[in-house]
Order: C-alpha cells, then sequence, then structure tokens
C-alpha cells in the first residue's frame, strides 16, 4: 500500500513538462507496465489533459525533491562534530552497589492496613495532664 497518492504524472510516468501528445502516447506502456490500474491511468490521463484541472493539480501536488550531487561533500562540516553529547555521571564501583536481602523484602513488604499505622509518640513536655483543665468546684 502506497504511503502516499501517486500524481498523475507518477502514473503515467511522464515529465512535468510533457504535453498532450506524451500524454496520449504514455497511456498505452503505462497500460501495459501494470503498476496501476486501468481507472487510475484513465483518470491521470484526463485530469492532464484539462488545462484548467492540470492547474489545480498541479499546484496541489509538491514538487518532487531535485536531485542533490555531493551530498556527503555537502554535510561533511554538519557530520565532522557529533550531533549529541550527553555526559553520564561515573558508575559507582561495584562493590558500593550491593544490596542485602533484608534491605530488599523491606522496599517490597506489603504495607500496613489503612488506619492500622499507630500515632507517633508525643514528647512528655507536650502530654496533656491535668494543668491544663479548667479549674472546677466540685460540691460537698
Amino acid at each position: 500500500m502506497p504511503l502516499h497518492e501517486p500524481s498523475p504524472y507518477e502514473v503515467l510516468g511522464i515529465p512535468l513538462t510533457a504535453g498532450v501528445r506524451e500524454i496520449n502516447l504514455a497511456v498505452g506502456p503505462a497500460m501495459r507496465a501494470g503498476r496501476y490500474s486501468r481507472q487510475q491511468i484513465q483518470e491521470a490521463a484526463a485530469l492532464l489533459r484539462n488545462p484548467d484541472r492540470r492547474l489545480e493539480a498541479d499546484l496541489q501536488q509538491p514538487l518532487p525533491p531535485e536531485p542533490v550531487d555531493q551530498a556527503a561533500e555537502l554535510l561533511a562540516p554538519a557530520l565532522a562534530e557529533p550531533l549529541l553529547v550527553i555526559e553520564r555521571p561515573p558508575l559507582p564501583p561495584a562493590e558500593l552497589s550491593a544490596l542485602h536481602r533484608a534491605e530488599l523484602a523491606a522496599d517490597f513488604a506489603e504495607p500496613a492496613p489503612g488506619g492500622a499505622d499507630p500515632e507517633p509518640p508525643v514528647p512528655a513536655r507536650y502530654a496533656a495532664d491535668l494543668s491544663v483543665l479548667p479549674q472546677i468546684e466540685v460540691p460537698e
């Protein structure tokens, strides 16, 4: 399946400057080549024979890229330097990256059920005592 819709020029195998005579002569070889269906070839030829439709198609179709000779020479200055340099920190020595089984087990232990966590201890100086209660007279 092609990635793009072929232009009428590609279907008929003719240059962009082809005239009506060249279009008519290209139909037969395009049919014999069998790269495109008969309907595609006939539609391409009909479109290119009509000057208004041809102009519209030419304006909508992007121009093919022109070949570049000596592309490697043109790109040599850009390719001389690395495109992206990533400096990574050095890895720690192997003996420092050892894990103990107990540490690993603690990392993957199941958490305690919600709400069952004990409250953290309150320091003694902040603990509640009778000094915070208001004075109450007790009847006899």
